[in-house]
């Protein structure tokens, strides 16, 4: 399906997560922007026409879990995504790639007395939707305080309860002031609160229990309607805190395509108003209807590798780096994005805040530019491998390489490393396509050594490494046990210089470029395309922040608005 990127399946990671395609977070400018830069937003003029509905392409995708519209417990984003629309957090992103945090339900930043007290106070004006069971009542202390511990003290169908367990009390002092106790500092705390699951729930809405039709928050817009596979909405709250008239827009529909052919047809009858692609399509669209305007933005999401490090060969760091310096990562850019994306170390490139500089990665082994970098990366996976085969045989049968069948179906991921290492380093490959769902079952069960496919990005530091590198993380499935590393993100956990921190996380980066265990490969550069009469459509790094589509307005007074019904 072209509506989402490149390859189609930017929906779906390797951990079985659907994901929606870009949450749009700049100006619909002929000029594309850096990868999560804030471009000049516009405002409507006074003698503009407020309203109308806002028509885009995206995923209207669930699963089949029993929370799958809990905002708690799902872990499909297209759900969370089109929450975002509708609840709030304590705090938010302004700009994910730029680790940007500003206030949301908080009137302001929270008050820090010392590194483990966050005093919260809420935004006066902050109401429930009018709608039942909360009927429009004032968001106070409590509510923060059950959306915190419902998680902490829930089970484990809580996916996110281990993101709480630093919190030692929580004490609401008057009905618009909460203060949050942690049990040790925590550098990553600010950006849990605003995290795209860190939803604040009404008790009443828990109670009443979250359904496809039943969806309350105190966002910028109402819950209106979902239909499967097929189209989402959301109507505008005329009582939303945020001020300056927001939202603008009537309301927001979004409508899941069948194929790129849809898409086209859909822009000539002016059905929608913006779509999200990958480079190719989005070329095409813009011969047949120019008029298009068009952004562009990387998006943290990627293509990556992983190895069960207990398993033979892949206990071996040579054979591990052999392998991965080998790929030409480069000619994947080509084949996956057709060149609209980047090279990744660890974190993915338009993460700018956290990602090991470019300038540093293309000296590196397996990441150098041109043929004869190109040509130094095969010498020395050849080396490697060669000194790995003089300690080691390998087995005679092929290596089995498991990869997201979605992938394989898409862009040929398992055939095309099958193919470079077969010409690179004489390895015999078999290619083993299985579902994201299957994978993360595998991978739970210690039947994945060796896997690629597409993953989620994350936004904060600590969301990169602490989870799957450190010997306590709850997804490390590698599983990878190196105390040098340990002590590494140990310490960007409690480092509270923002720059001190950065540097650590470098280091994090370049340890993992020799470890090897997990690699990410590329991220793509997602095209949105948008008619002129489309103003501030936002764009950035990763997805679940949609409720900035309150700065979004249709110029209805704009030329191209014309034949719009």
């Amino acid at each position: 399906m072209g509506a989402a990127g490149a390859t189609g399946l930017a929906a779906v990671g390797c951990n079985g997560e659907k994901r929606p395609p870009p949450t749009p977070q700049s100006d619909a400018s002929p000029t594309a922007a850096p990868a999560g830069s804030v471009q000049p937003s516009t405002t409507p003029s006074s003698g503009a026409h407020f309203g109308g509905t806002l028509r885009h392409t995206g995923f209207v995708v669930s699963d089949d879990s029993a929370g799958r519209f809990d905002p708690h417990k799902t872990q499909v984003g297209p759900v969370y995504g089109q929450q975002s629309l509708v609840m709030s957090r304590l705090l938010t992103y302004e700009s994910q790639a730029e680790g940007t945090i500003v206030p949301d339900l908080a009137k302001e930043m929270p008050e820090q007395p010392d590194g483990q007290t966050y005093v919260f106070r809420l935004h006066p004006t902050a109401r429930w939707h009018e709608i039942a069971p909360v009927g429009g009542r004032q968001v106070t202390g409590e509510d923060v305080k059950y959306s915190i511990e419902r998680q902490l003290q829930g089970d484990a169908s809580f996916i996110r309860k281990a993101r709480w367990t630093n919190v030692d009390g929580i004490d609401v002092t008057s009905p618009d002031t909460v203060t949050i106790r942690l049990k040790a500092p925590l550098a990553a705390m600010t950006q849990q609160f605003a995290d795209v699951n860190a939803f604040i729930v009404a008790p009443e809405m828990d109670e009443a229990g979250f359904t496809a039709d039943a969806q309350c928050g105190t966002g910028p817009f109402t819950w209106v309607e979902w239909s499967e596979q097929s189209f989402a909405s959301v109507a505008r709250n005329p009582a939303w805190f945020g001020g300056n008239d927001r939202p603008y827009l009537d309301g927001i529909d979004l409508f899941q395509p069948r194929d790129s052919a849809e898409v086209e047809a859909w822009f000539r009858t002016k059905r929608i108003d913006a779509a999200f692609l990958g480079r190719p399509q989005a070329d095409k669209l813009r011969e047949v209807i120019p008029e298009l305007q068009e952004a562009t933005v990387g998006h943290s999401r990627f293509f990556g590798m992983r190895f069960f490090l207990p398993q033979f060969p892949y206990n071996h760091v040579n054979f591990r780096t052999a392998v991965s310096i080998a790929i030409d990562r480069r000619a994947m850019l080509e084949r996956f994005f057709a060149g609209s994306g980047e090279i990744n170390p660890w974190i993915s490139w338009p993460i700018s805040k956290w990602s090991l500089p470019q300038d540093e990665l293309v000296k590196l082994p397996g990441y150098r530019p041109g043929s004869q970098g190109r040509e130094e990366d095969i010498r020395e996976a050849k080396a490697l491998l060669d000194a790995f085969k003089g300690e080691n045989k390998l087995p005679d049968d092929p290596l089995t390489l498991i990869v997201v069948d979605e992938a394989e179906r898409s862009v040929g991921m398992g055939s095309f490393i099958e193919e470079q290492l077969k010409s690179t380093l004489g390895l015999n490959i078999t290619v083993f396509p299985t579902t994201a769902a299957d994978l993360g079952k595998r991978l739970l069960t210690d039947e994945a050594p060796w896997a690629v496919g597409p993953d989620d990005g994350w936004i904060d530091l600590d969301d990169w490494v602490f989870p799957y590198f450190h010997s306590e993380g709850t997804k490390n499935t590698f599983p990878l046990r190196d105390t040098d590393m340990d002590t590494l993100i140990a310490a960007q956990r409690v480092e509270l210089n923002e720059e001190r921190r950065r540097q650590i996380g470098y280091d994090i980066q370049r340890k993992l470029l020799q470890l090897n265990a997990g690699i990410n490969f590329v991220s793509e550069r997602v095209v949105s395309l948008t008619w002129p009469y489309v103003k501030n459509l936002p764009l950035d790094a990763s997805d679940g922040y949609q409720h900035r589509f309150a700065d979004c307005w249709i110029d209805h007074a704009d030329p191209s608005f014309r034949g719009r019904g």
